[in-house]
């Protein structure tokens, strides 16, 4: 059966561990990761709930890491020949394996962008709370991104209250 096949590969995808390049208190799988970007979608979308399509491009938008691991965008960002390369290989991955990630709009795109990079925030909020301040730089270069992408109304109150927390944890 074909639903049986395609819930193990997402299954599988979930269990990758996030963050392996980095010494973390707490490293999280992309499943636990899946979760809180679409927790911060719903939150994004405000009063009205985010479209079938945005729900599903969120809950697959790292499951292809299970065949190429969690490479640090600072890594695609230094070689975009390699982010090109990834990309062509989580895309066919993800076809082989039956996972047909929906067809976004614009706005959509931007929503799981900002979500997904406030997770990487309220994630590195999450170490230094607990001490750990060399995950600070990875906050820092989160929030700047941020403030490069087209503006989120939503996204960028949530930006303001993660900076602030960020100043009362030194």
């Amino acid at each position: 059966m074909i639903a049986h096949s395609v819930i193990k590969v997402v299954r599988t995808g979930n269990s990758v561990t996030r963050w392996h390049t980095r010494r973390m208190h707490k490293y999280e799988t992309v499943g636990e990761h899946t979760a809180n970007v679409l927790a911060i979608v719903f939150a994004l979308c405000g009063n009205v709930n985010p479209s079938p399509e945005l729900i599903g491009a969120t809950l697959l938008h790292d499951t292809a890491e299970q065949w190429t691991g969690d490479v640090p965008a600072t890594a695609k960002w230094h070689m975009p020949v390699l982010k090109e390369n990834l990309d062509a290989l989580e895309n066919a991955m993800m076809l082989e394996n039956m996972l047909h990630t929906p067809k976004l709009s614009d706005e959509e795109k931007l929503t799981l962008k900002w979500a997904d990079m406030l997770d990487l925030c309220y994630t590195c909020l999450g170490e230094l709370e607990m001490g750990n301040r060399t995950i600070s730089e990875v906050f820092d270069r989160g929030v700047e991104y941020l403030k490069g992408l087209t503006p989120h109304p939503v996204g960028l109150k949530l930006l303001e209250e993660l900076i602030k927390e960020r100043r009362h944890v030194g």
